[in-house]
């Protein structure tokens, strides 16, 4: 009895490994890797030269009639992977993008990537889960409609952006600005290292900002006039456009919500609808440093220590 329950989960794990988890790669140790529209990804950097594609969903059940062909999308691509992603490399830049119309076959999808390799999420479908990155030294452009947001010892420089998803982020010592992290209607976490050197910006329209006490934190005076102040803050990284975002309204706060003016400011492909801050910040941590801006428009911002 013994001998067969021994011989029956080595069965079982054979056939869950085969199941559980498939693979490409691609080599590509430069430029950029531009992630489009999956429902949910972890992409995490690692010391090495392939991007490597991994799924821990089971494949969808084999079409007999389908041998010896691809799945195609309504825009032409073809599933050339076994994911249920197309990936196309072109010069320096891959380009990942759901072909499947199976929404589980890429929900778990895992992009390892080498570290200095730039990331680009875009993301705007509404059935969205999580992005989340980690470990990676190279530039991060993230933007997203619904993704839920997750950074990981990451380095920067950074430009991420949601309209409805929470941004959860932590970071080390080695962190490198410009740092834009901003949402809309969800809340911005971040964690650093007490020690970092930053120039702060921390705004809200309608939720509260906090930090933690044990930041060396330095606010700068703000203008007194009875009418609101309203700066842009551009925030530009390599290879991508600048982003204009909405900076501080008068240290009275006196201003009925009312009366905020509204603007509008693009993240890469995701425009978000923000108000004048009725909440903001702006000053230094530890003397200063890198640029960090950290914003939501309709919930609280958090910054706190590692």
């Amino acid at each position: 009895m013994k001998k067969q329950t021994i011989i029956l989960a080595i069965f079982l794990s054979l056939c869950y490994s085969a199941r559980a988890q498939q693979e490409y790669k691609i080599t590509h140790n430069a430029g950029r890797l531009i992630v489009n529209d999956l429902l949910s990804v972890t992409i995490e950097g690692y010391d090495g030269s392939d991007i490597i594609f991994t799924s821990r969903r089971a494949p969808e059940e084999e079409d007999p009639r389908a041998k010896g062909l691809q799945a195609l999308n309504s825009s032409g691509l073809k599933d050339n992977t076994g994911l249920g992603i197309s990936v196309v490399k072109n010069d320096q830049e891959v380009q990942v993008t759901p072909v499947s119309s199976n929404g589980d076959r890429n929900e778990m999808l895992r992009i390892r990537v080498p570290q200095q390799v730039a990331v680009v999420f875009i993301g705007k479908t509404t059935s969205a889960d999580t992005i989340a990155v980690k470990n990676m030294k190279g530039e991060i452009e993230l933007s997203s409609t619904y993704h839920r947001i997750a950074l990981e010892n990451n380095s920067g420089p950074m430009n991420i952006k949601s309209i409805h998803g929470d941004i959860d982020a932590s970071f080390g010592t080695d962190v490198k600005g410009p740092i834009s992290i901003i949402s809309a209607y969800g809340h911005v976490d971040v964690a650093l290292p007490t020690v970092t050197k930053a120039n702060l910006s921390m705004g809200s329209s309608y939720g509260k900002l906090y930090a933690s006490d044990e930041f060396n934190i330095v606010v700068t005076p703000q203008s007194n006039d009875n009418e609101d102040q309203l700066s842009e803050i551009a925030t530009s990284l390599s290879g991508t456009s600048s982003v204009s975002v909405a900076s501080s309204r008068s240290a009275t706060r006196t201003t009925s919500r009312t009366s905020l003016p509204a603007m509008v400011y693009e993240a890469g492909a995701v425009n978000i609808f923000a108000f004048r801050e009725r909440e903001s910040i702006k000053g230094t941590l530890n003397g200063g440093g890198i640029d960090l801006i950290l914003r939501s428009t309709h919930q609280n911002v958090y910054l706190r220590t590692k």
